[in-house]
């Protein structure tokens, strides 16, 4: 099998391109090539701008695929620009939404495929459903090359804790883990009550690899989820309690939280303090083999040992600032210098406490 992926550095597009080379299937990847360093081999790699329709049009123009897998369109204007080019260039066109796309409120009910959308309070989710519609329009003119639409939720690998709000990238998540160790707080919302779905990386993977060629995955969507529920609070209390310190958890408001830090509002009011709980009957039946088998505590396990092990530190000390403008509404929190952290960090931090983030990220860009 042929298989094209359009991105294939990330957290879901690395696990899938690995799995397909396990299977022998042939793969090349399309990406900016920043972050490449660590691509296997086997690979076939090819280096453009996703936003530039005639680079595109010149790389592919004598190419031929089974599957193209879209990780990157997040606009309706993307995937105009990605599906026109690649529809008669591949038998399946695999475009990653999300599962934010749903409609939620505050009853404690499964998600199904055909769930009321879209989240029309996160333009992302908006933007994510607005391609799916367009993606099926372009499908029904074209009539060539079948789509199939997958919606992960919060999935993670061995680099990612998966909390509702944490640094991004991940490669910062060791910021999570030093904070803990220090002794400082960290913090759930609205008593962590809220139930959230997690699926490991690798179970994700292994649902889209299975969805290849599949003849249930024409023209279908399908959300990707594990069996895996449990609430915020218990994620946090998990990972105190698996790096051997008493828990020390804030429990802050949904109001101060987006007063306080009004750049999370839409991803957390819209998405995180919600309820999340899928029915994943349909990607089961579809893809007959698929197990579930990384529970929450198995996955922060593998996240710990991969941070322990890891011979790198990189700190988010922007984001440590604002978690402790956020905290220290509630109590006594400081700076704490990390393992190996850059001279800079100190300042770095007082400027996203104490600042509007709109005047710390200004004079960030002084600061070495």
């Amino acid at each position: 099998m042929n298989i094209l992926l359009l991105g294939g550095t990330g957290t879901l597009s690395s696990v899938i391109r690995d799995i397909s080379l396990e299977r022998d299937y042939t793969v090349t990847i399309f990406n900016r090539g920043k972050k490449n360093d660590k691509i296997p081999s086997k690979v076939n790699l090819i280096v453009g701008d996703f936003k530039d329709r005639k680079s595109l049009e010149h790389s592919f123009s004598n190419s031929c695929y089974d599957v193209v897998v879209d990780f990157l369109s997040r606009t309706e204007s993307d995937i105009e620009r990605i599906y026109t080019i690649f529809h008669d260039k591949c038998k399946q066109f695999i475009f990653i939404s999300t599962a934010c796309v749903y409609q939620r409120d505050s009853i404690k009910k499964l998600l199904t495929e055909d769930s009321k959308k879209p989240n029309l309070k996160w333009n992302y989710s908006i933007e994510k459903y607005e391609c799916e519609c367009r993606l099926k329009e372009l499908q029904n003119l074209s009539g060539t090359s079948y789509y199939t639409i997958v919606r992960p939720y919060i999935t993670y690998d061995n680099q990612r804790i998966p909390l509702g709000i944490s640094p991004i990238p991940y490669s910062f998540h060791r910021t999570i883990i030093e904070r803990i160790k220090a002794g400082k707080p960290w913090f759930v919302w609205d008593g962590g009550r809220s139930i959230t779905t997690t699926t490991y990386a690798t179970d994700f993977a292994l649902g889209v690899v299975g969805l290849f060629m599949n003849e249930k995955a024409k023209n279908e969507v399908f959300h990707i989820t594990s069996d895996c529920t449990c609430t915020n609070k218990q994620i946090v209390d998990m990972l105190f309690q698996k790096l051997h310190v008493k828990p020390n958890v804030v429990d802050v408001s949904t109001d101060d939280f987006i007063k306080i830090l009004p750049e999370y509002k839409d991803i957390l009011v819209a998405d995180r303090a919600l309820d999340a709980l899928f029915d994943n009957s349909k990607i089961k039946s579809a893809v007959k083999d698929l197990k579930f088998k990384t529970t929450i505590d198995q996955g922060l396990e593998r996240v710990i040992h991969y941070w322990d092990r890891c011979p790198f530190y990189e700190y988010d000390y922007k984001f440590e600032g604002r978690i402790d403008r956020l905290l220290s509404q509630y109590t006594k929190v400081g700076f704490v210098k990390y393992p190996h952290a850059s001279k800079s960090a100190f300042v770095v931090y007082l400027l996203y406490r104490y600042l509007p983030l709109k005047w710390a990220s200004k004079l960030s860009h002084y600061v070495k």
